[in-house]
C-alpha cells in the first residue's frame, strides 16, 4: 500500500494511522447521515492486509499492533480502541489543566476542567467527572457498547468520536459500523495465524 510503503521508507521505528475528528453532531469526511458502507473501515482493513503481510516486522503501526493485542487479551497502545484508563491530561500555556485535547472536536471548551495549577493538587484533577468517566472502563460505555461483543477491543471508540448533543459522550462511536468491520477482519487474520502456528 502507498501509504504505508511511503512512511516506512524513511524507517521509523513506529507509525500510527488515525481516524479524522468527526462526532455526530459532526460526522467526518464521506459519513454523512445518507452515507453507506464503511468506507475508513476498507482503507484501515487494506492497510491492515499489507501491514500483516509485509510491514509488521519492519515499521510498527500503532493502531494495528493494538487491535491485535487487545484481541489476544493483552492491554492496548492506542486510545483509539479498548478499555484502558486515560493516563494524561494538558496543562496549557496559562496554566489551565484539561483534559486531553482531541476533545476540541466535540465541541467548544469541552476538555476544559476548571482548574488551574496553581490552585489544584492533580489529585483533585483526577477526580473531575469527565477524567473519572475515562477511567473506569466498561462502567463509562453507553448501553450499546456494553452489550456489544466486540466491547474489549473496541471499547466504544474514541472519547470524542463518541459525542451527540443531548447524550454527551454515552454513545457508541461515530465509526461504529467501521470499527466493527475493521476489528472482525483484524480478528479472522489473527484467528488464522494462531490456527496455521497450532495455538488456536
Amino acid at each position: 500500500m502507498a501509504c504505508y510503503e511511503s512512511l516506512a521508507s524513511f524507517r521509523p521505528p513506529s507509525i500510527d494511522f488515525l481516524l479524522p475528528h468527526g462526532t455526530w453532531a459532526a460526522p467526518p469526511p464521506g459519513m454523512e447521515a445518507d452515507h453507506h458502507g464503511t468506507p475508513y473501515a476498507d482503507w484501515l482493513i487494506t492497510a491492515f492486509d499489507h501491514w500483516w503481510g509485509r510491514g509488521r516486522e519492519r515499521t510498527d503501526v500503532r493502531l494495528f499492533r493494538s487491535v491485535t493485542r487487545l484481541l489476544l487479551g493483552k492491554s492496548g497502545l492506542s486510545e483509539q480502541i479498548g478499555l484502558e484508563p486515560a493516563t494524561f491530561l494538558v496543562i496549557e500555556t496559562d496554566g489551565f489543566i484539561e483534559q486531553v485535547d482531541s476533545l476540541k472536536a466535540a465541541f467548544d471548551g469541552a476538555p476544559a476542567t476548571g482548574l488551574h495549577i496553581a490552585d489544584h493538587d492533580l489529585d483533585v484533577v483526577a477526580e473531575h467527572p469527565g477524567i473519572v468517566a475515562r477511567q473506569i472502563g466498561v462502567d463509562g460505555l453507553c448501553a450499546t457498547c456494553r452489550d456489544c461483543r466486540l466491547r474489549e477491543t473496541c471499547g466504544g471508540g474514541m472519547y470524542p468520536h463518541r459525542y451527540r448533543p443531548g447524550s454527551g459522550f454515552l454513545n457508541p462511536s461515530v465509526y461504529c459500523p467501521d470499527l466493527m468491520t475493521f476489528i472482525d477482519h483484524a480478528a479472522a487474520k489473527v484467528r488464522a495465524d494462531l490456527t496455521k502456528f497450532g495455538r488456536g
